[in-house]
């Protein structure tokens, strides 16, 4: 009998997550020998949640599984970084070939941050609680301090909910283009939005709930404490949030995503996209009106928590950001980036862009205010969509990257 906890409710797309996380194992050890120091499961397979569909003959992963890989230096991790990401598509590759659909993500992480530098978050909260050490000191997590949920910063919620609007800008313009099984992963992301715009406001009230079976019940007890919240979300919110929390655990391609004519499926999803707008603007306004100490139109309040960035903050963001070990997707210009380090951080600006080009989905096109918040060099976008992608390609390497 297999005494490994499941990775996802179903069994057969359980024993098949099983076996890539051994290959996943058994290719980095390979590669980097005396380096590895553990490999860390995170994420929803991390807690038995993981999304797995049986599709055209073979199983596709909704989603991606993370694996985080302990480096025992600074300088292994920015060496590996550029790496990891060739070898986790090589390793997906080879899966696929075995009848498993799956986007592998291999995140380096010095030993260090764990002891020293890992600092209260949603992430590291589960990390600590959930996350899987499938190889390595089986206490390797531990090493992490302890913090209890309520610990996790507001902050860190609001970064989660405007990290989600930019997938969504991404997600928008993909339902156009891609097709077949591609499609399912936005369909996917779509339900996960919900979630985890409650489980924003959850960790921002200081109530923070990792199990996505549990994030229902506990957001209807929160809007029942918080009539504020209640007013600035959708009728079918909570009914929305339930069905996500359903088919997250036992996922139904047919809800997910419904057959018929590729187009109309595109269109269906891009509806789905621009419904969900009204519930993220709220579930923002009502955080940083409380961030803020004042309600206020969302526009008002983007503005204004844009320009409360620390100026210590902000000098630290900026020199991190020129020493990042990745290049820039697209040329930086200096003049641009000295005068925005005088209004806020990358990270700010750039969620105020996104968050921008989020709020505008599906209206006619704006100034492209956007862009202006923006370090780059060359001339504006011509477009919505060039202005979307501009804005997702520099959050990637900002923020998802960093």
């Amino acid at each position: 009998m297999d005494p490994r906890p499941a990775l996802c409710p179903d069994a057969r797309a359980d024993a098949a997550v099983g076996a890539a996380v051994e290959r996943c194992v058994s290719a980095l050890r390979e590669r980097l020998g005396s380096r590895l120091r553990g490999v860390v499961l995170t994420g929803s397979f991390a807690r038995g949640e993981g999304s797995v569909l049986a599709v055209n003959g073979h199983l596709r992963v909704l989603g991606d599984i993370e694996l985080l890989v302990i480096v025992p230096r600074a300088r292994d991790y920015r060496t590996l970084r550029p790496a990891l990401g060739g070898w986790s598509r090589q390793v997906s590759a080879a899966l696929a070939e075995r009848g498993l659909a799956v986007e592998l993500e291999f995140g380096p992480v010095e030993e260090a941050y764990l002891k020293t530098r890992a600092r209260p978050s949603i992430f590291v909260h589960d990390l600590r609680a959930h996350g899987r050490v499938v190889w390595g000191p089986a206490r390797l997590l531990a090493l992490i301090p302890p913090f209890e949920a309520a610990g996790i910063p507001r902050e860190d919620a609001v970064q989660l909910v405007f990290n989600r609007a930019i997938e969504q800008l991404d997600a928008w313009d993909r339902a156009a283009t891609l097709g077949g099984e591609a499609l399912l992963d936005v369909g996917y992301q779509l339900l996960k939005l919900r979630l985890d715009l409650a489980g924003s406001a959850l960790a921002f009230a200081g109530r923070h709930v990792a199990s996505y079976a549990e994030r229902p019940r506990a957001f209807a007890a929160l809007l029942a404490r918080t009539p504020a919240l209640a007013a600035l979300l959708p009728d079918d919110f909570q009914d929305q949030l339930e069905r996500a929390a359903r088919l997250k655990l036992t996922p139904d391609a047919g809800e997910v995503l419904p057959a018929g004519p590729l187009e109309a499926r595109s269109r269906w999803l891009r509806a789905g996209i621009a419904d969900a707008v009204p519930a993220l603007a709220g579930i923002l306004r009502w955080e940083l009106a409380r961030l803020l100490d004042g309600d206020a139109p969302l526009p008002v309040l983007l503005d204004r928590w844009v320009g409360a960035q620390s100026w210590r903050g902000r000098a630290r963001a900026w020199a991190k950001l020129a020493l990042h070990p990745l290049p820039p997707p697209r040329p930086l210009s200096l003049r641009r980036a000295l005068a925005l380090a005088r209004r806020s951080t990358p990270r700010a600006l750039v969620h105020r862009a996104g968050a921008a080009a989020y709020l505008a989905l599906g209206q006619p096109w704006p100034t492209g205010a956007a862009r202006r918040l923006l370090p780059l060099a060359g001339p504006a976008p011509a477009s919505a969509a060039e202005e979307r992608a501009t804005v997702t390609a520099f959050w990637r390497w900002c923020v998802r990257n960093d």
